[in-house]
């Protein structure tokens, strides 16, 4: 069996798509099954993707290449925000089961194979009304694929003080909010220690690096361990949304959370209606910055932490990647 792997990521998008394609795949290697990425992206997505079978090509818009698929692969993972409907249509075409990761559109575009959204507080009638035959809709926060080192049995210890921060927005920090984030911890929590996750793609090391003090530790191309390890040690969380909200909340870090980009939408308002995190505006907001520090002032209250901790752990309990690998290939089995 073979699992063709559609996918995108790069300096202006980020890793996250990759990066959660990249949790799926393994649990399907676990299995046995063969992999292959097809990913559109800069240069910057060559470290993530290495020790993988992978090829960069523009899948989106170079449509004949995908017709080779046909001949070797036995089902596609598609996960792209940059793909149309109508070029969902003409994979479909290729005749072979789609898993289709439907997180931000919602399109329900695939008539053959499984549609995957992970959403917390997901209300799937309403974002799925129409359920189709010939396909199996995997939905909730269960199915969420982490990457492996975010299993690991360690338990979150809530701290009486706030001695810990962790900064992170992703692998390229879309909007450069590290430094601006960075600049109010120094100026208002000197004391604090301060973890800066720099991803890959950040590209504004200058900005970052004048506003350090000497309780700051800016972290450059942090392994998935020594992500795990930050969280694991720090007291509360900045983020924006997407895939490291689902990290945060299986750790247990209490999170104020930054919206950067419409498709964080849901996974942001959604950890907040479980009472996981508190969403403290978008990254343009003229009053972020005084949100941040008033929610920090609110975090200091112990029993506050404590429950948000709770609130996220509880939900992500589950090996999502392996439950997911799980079902389709015994789908697949059945002749799906």
């Amino acid at each position: 069996m073979v699992l063709t792997v559609l996918t995108e990521g790069g300096v202006d998008s980020g890793f996250g798509h990759i990066t959660r394609c990249i949790s799926i795949s393994k649990a399907f290697e676990s299995n046995g099954v063969e992999v292959e990425f097809l990913v559109h992206g800069d240069s910057s997505v060559n470290k993530i993707l290495e020790n993988l079978n992978y090829k960069k090509v523009n899948w989106i818009k170079n449509f004949e290449k995908l017709k080779k698929l046909r001949s070797k692969s036995s089902i596609i993972l598609l996960d792209s925000i940059s793909v149309s409907r109508e070029q969902i249509i003409k994979i479909s075409s290729l005749k072979l089961p789609i898993i289709h990761i439907d997180d931000e559109k919602h399109q329900n575009t695939i008539n053959n194979g499984f549609i995957l959204d992970w959403t917390v507080n997901l209300d799937s009638k309403k974002i799925f009304p129409i359920k189709k035959d010939n396909v199996v809709y995997l939905l909730g926060p269960k199915f969420t694929p982490l990457r492996e080192e975010f299993y690991q049995k360690k338990t979150f210890l809530i701290k009486k003080k706030i001695t810990q921060i962790m900064v992170t927005f992703g692998g390229s920090d879309v909007k450069n909010m590290s430094p601006i984030v960075l600049e109010n911890l120094v100026n208002y929590y000197p004391e604090v220690r301060k973890k800066v996750i720099i991803g890959d793609g950040y590209q504004n090391f200058s900005s970052i690096e004048k506003n350090v003090d000497k309780n700051t530790e800016l972290i450059f191309g942090a392994s998935a361990k020594k992500i795990f390890d930050t969280m694991n040690n720090s007291d509360l969380a900045v983020a924006s949304g997407g895939q490291t909200l689902y990290e945060l909340a299986r750790v247990g870090v209490p999170t104020l959370a930054i919206i950067m980009v419409d498709n964080a939408l849901f996974d942001t308002n959604g950890w907040q209606k479980v009472g996981f995190l508190k969403n403290i505006g978008w990254h343009d907001d003229q009053y972020l910055m005084d949100n941040l520090r008033t929610s920090i002032e609110d975090l200091k209250d112990i029993s506050i932490r404590k429950l948000m901790s709770e609130n996220g752990k509880k939900i992500m309990e589950n090996n999502g990647a392996k439950l997911i690998a799980d079902i389709v290939i015994r789908k697949l089995h059945e002749n799906f």
